[in-house]
């Protein structure tokens, strides 16, 4: 086996399960994310010469992916008739099972009344982890970019939320 394919198949391995929650965080269903997953390990397999020696930046490179992978799996769910659409939005609003305390509910619309890059790079610090830099690399961004808009994103959501959200969106 050639060293480039034992490094893919070695950065695969070591996120694959952080990938998987990517796209089930995203998508409708556990199915669309398994579909979404495996067309990212093709996609990914295709351009694996691209893909950086060191493992952090292999990840980040890999998340990059995964977000063009999600964004083409967007645009044909768009290309989609309204009457699909529609039932999309209710099954969403059905499967998903977020917290329901009035401080999540509040959290979570102010986070969809972003900005949708700056919503994105919230979701990618506070759900999936990353820390701001790694959210940057993988939204294709500075990352002096990403820690400004990440200061300007907390002040306006600190702004917005109530004090007892507020205190949820800070972990207390």
């Amino acid at each position: 086996m050639k060293r480039r394919d034992a490094a893919f198949e070695d950065a695969v391995r070591a996120n694959e399960d952080d990938l998987l929650r990517y796209f089930q965080r995203r998508l409708l269903n556990d199915a669309d994310a398994a579909e979404a997953f495996g067309e990212l390990l093709l996609t990914a397999w295709r351009v694996r010469r691209k893909l950086p020696a060191e493992p952090v930046q292999a990840r980040m490179w890999l998340y990059g992916v995964a977000r063009n992978v999600l964004a083409n799996s967007r645009r044909t769910l768009a290309r989609r008739s309204q009457a699909v659409q529609r039932l999309a939005a209710e099954m969403r609003a059905i499967i998903a099972v977020p917290p329901t305390d009035e401080a999540s509910v509040e959290v979570r619309a102010a986070i969809e009344a972003l900005a949708p890059e700056d919503a994105e790079l919230v979701r990618l610090v506070y759900w999936d982890g990353l820390k701001s830099y790694e959210a940057a690399a993988a939204l294709g961004i500075n990352p002096s970019t990403a820690r400004s808009r990440l200061s300007v994103v907390k002040r306006r959501l600190r702004l917005a939320l109530s004090p007892t959200a507020t205190a949820h969106l800070a972990g207390e």
